[in-house]
């Protein structure tokens, strides 16, 4: 089956995702005919990454990645606190 080499309308489209604590946002646009994976911390949307793809359904899942991992960075630290809380009683 062929494949049309037509662009569908929403593939120039910025897509952005937000970690769970709002303290992280995730940005892919098409730049410089490539697909940008932008990582900002708010609230003042500093860039804290920034990296390149040639296809954007690997943007989108690196991405996913970063927001996985974001979300993660937070779980693992209150872990860490209570751990540490346990340990105190002793």
């Amino acid at each position: 089956m062929a494949i049309s080499g037509r662009r569908r309308f929403d593939d120039d489209k910025v897509v952005k995702y937000e970690t769970a604590e709002k303290d992280f946002e995730v940005e892919v646009s098409r730049t410089l005919n490539k697909w940008c994976v932008t990582v900002y911390q708010l609230p003042d949307r500093q860039i804290v990454v920034q990296d390149f793809y040639p296809e954007r359904w690997k943007a989108l899942a690196r991405a996913q990645d970063f927001i996985r991992l974001l979300n993660q960075r937070k779980k693992k630290e209150e872990e860490g606190l209570a751990g540490s809380r346990d340990d105190d009683d002793y």
